[in-house]
């Protein structure tokens, strides 16, 4: 390697070297015969359309496989972006048909209703458990500590109490409505809204002698009223008793549309997956258009440069050359007319 560059170096310090360099520019500038088809060449080269755009001639350029470049540039962006295309068109009909079944023109606040009574639902889901873990401490059923979630009893007293008279007053006026905004209760049959309706109103009672219940609890707590036994044990069932059946009332009643809320979560999930396939596919595009065009951009570098360089070497050597040819071309005409027959021309 040192001797490599002491090579180079004492190459590029020798004034022979320059001369031999100069001598060989100026007959590569004074070659018009030689320089000309060379910026033709690379004039062609320079001006042809990017990769992508069918190129009228492409093989009008030696050693640039135009058309190869060109085929597989455009097969290379289609391989690419097929597979992304195909699942965004899949999955985008099956989400479609995911959003009929929740989604109305007719009723567009049903999808948030779904959405609410799904909090709810799951709300009512963990205050009654709630409720049963504290029983179960209580009775002495449960070995050990409870989880920090399972000992807020205050959401059960929540969901139990407050939250469950609210929405069994909005379900029973949902079900009594002719045209239910938030629900479908008016779109099903007699029987089964006669029961749901028992259900909320049952609900909605409980709900309010709960609330009562806890109002006579704070009495007693704040010494504006006295404590007895029965007081004490009617207290004692409602925090342990009432509590628990709103909540599984409730989310029985919301159950059904609990699991369209389901349908909404996943639908949402849908959008945000469609959304990032967008991204994916997209990106996918730029990179399977970036990719051939900088190979083909590289290529016409490459082959000006090397195009540059054969002809600044071969145009020496062609002079060099050229008395010979000539000599050459003298002799074989010189010889070809000496053994011509005579008479002919």
């Amino acid at each position: 390697m040192n001797n490599m560059a002491e090579f180079f170096y004492n190459l590029l310090n020798a004034q022979a070297f320059w001369v031999v360099l100069a001598v060989c520019f100026f007959i590569c500038i004074a070659w018009v015969e030689r320089w000309r088809p060379l910026l033709e060449r690379l004039g062609k080269l320079v001006v042809k359309p990017v990769i992508f755009k069918k190129d009228s001639e492409p093989n009008n350029v030696p050693f640039y496989p135009r058309s190869l470049i060109e085929d597989s540039a455009n097969g290379f962006r289609d391989t690419l972006r097929k597979p992304f295309a195909d699942v965004i068109v899949v999955v985008s009909n099956w989400f479609t048909k995911l959003a009929s079944l929740i989604y109305s023109k007719d009723h567009p606040f049903r999808t948030l209703g779904f959405l609410l009574l799904l909090g709810c639902f799951s709300f009512f889901v963990l205050a009654d458990a709630i409720a049963v873990a504290n029983t179960l401490v209580v009775l002495n059923l449960w070995a050990g500590t409870l989880p920090d979630l399972l000992g807020r009893f205050d959401f059960a007293v929540f969901g139990g109490s407050l939250l469950a008279l609210i929405i069994g007053l909005a379900l029973v006026f949902e079900m009594r409505s002719d045209r239910s905004e938030f629900t479908p209760w008016s779109e099903r049959d007699a029987q089964t809204k006669a029961l749901a309706l028992g259900i909320a109103l049952l609900v909605t009672l409980l709900s309010f002698l709960t609330l009562i219940a806890w109002a006579l609890f704070r009495l007693i707590e704040l010494g504006r009223l006295e404590s007895n036994p029965f007081l004490d044990g009617l207290l004692n069932w409602v925090l342990f008793g009432l509590v628990p059946i709103n909540s599984a009332l409730a989310a029985a009643i919301t159950f059904f549309e609990a699991m369209r809320g389901v349908l909404v979560l996943f639908l949402l999930i849908g959008w945000i997956l469609i959304g990032l396939l967008y991204l994916l596919d997209y990106g996918v595009t730029i990179l399977g258009t970036l990719v051939p065009f900088i190979f083909d951009l590289v290529y016409r570098v490459i082959y000006i440069v090397f195009d540059i360089l054969q002809w600044f070497i071969s145009t020496p050597i062609h002079a060099v050359l050229l008395p010979f040819r000539l000599i050459a071309t003298i002799f074989v005409g010189s010889r070809t007319e000496a053994n011509k027959p005579e008479g002919k021309p």
